[in-house]
């Protein structure tokens, strides 16, 4: 995964010390992108610590600086059966969009999880930003309109559901 990298760019584990690292740099991500009433905008450094405590992330770098970051968290998988992944806020800042790197940090989620005995991934996409149906699904990821996320919106229109069953 590393090696498909520029040199001057890595991707390392986040830990729960990076809760308030990886909560600042996704606000700074999604902030004027996605609409006020998203629940990213109510998380703080501990619930982002916790979520990263009980899962896991990843922190994407860049020259020195961190420029993107996702998470993942354990969640049960279609009919409760089986242990999943649900992924979370996959984002890099909008200078370096468009370069593979949110494909890189959802590679190393994905690989965290299987670390942990995850057999597939879920994951939801608001319904705001539809563009990212396309960008899942390139990536092995097809629409499931029974996934049951850890964080629900009431304030937001329903998101569109995807799951990813891992291949040997």
């Amino acid at each position: 995964m590393a090696e498909s990298l520029k040199t001057d760019t890595a991707i390392r584990r986040a830990s729960p010390a990076d809760g308030f690292l990886v909560e600042a740099l996704t606000r700074r991500i999604w902030t004027g992108r996605i609409s006020p009433e998203s629940t990213v905008f109510r998380e703080t450094a501990q619930s982002v610590a916790a979520q990263i405590a009980k899962g896991g992330g990843a922190v994407l770098i860049r020259g020195g600086l961190p420029i993107g970051s996702g998470r993942w968290v354990p969640v049960p998988g279609p009919g409760r059966a089986g242990r999943w992944m649900e992924v979370k806020r996959i984002g890099v800042l909008p200078e370096f969009q468009k370069q593979g790197f949110g494909a890189v940090i959802l590679a190393t989620l994905e690989a965290q999880g299987r670390e942990t005995g995850a057999v597939g991934a879920q994951l939801a996409v608001r319904a705001d930003q539809p563009r990212l149906v396309d960008f899942y699904a390139a990536l092995g990821y097809s629409g499931a309109d029974d996934v049951e996320l850890t964080t629900h919106n009431p304030l937001s229109l329903p998101p569109f559901g995807m799951r990813k069953i891992f291949k040997d």
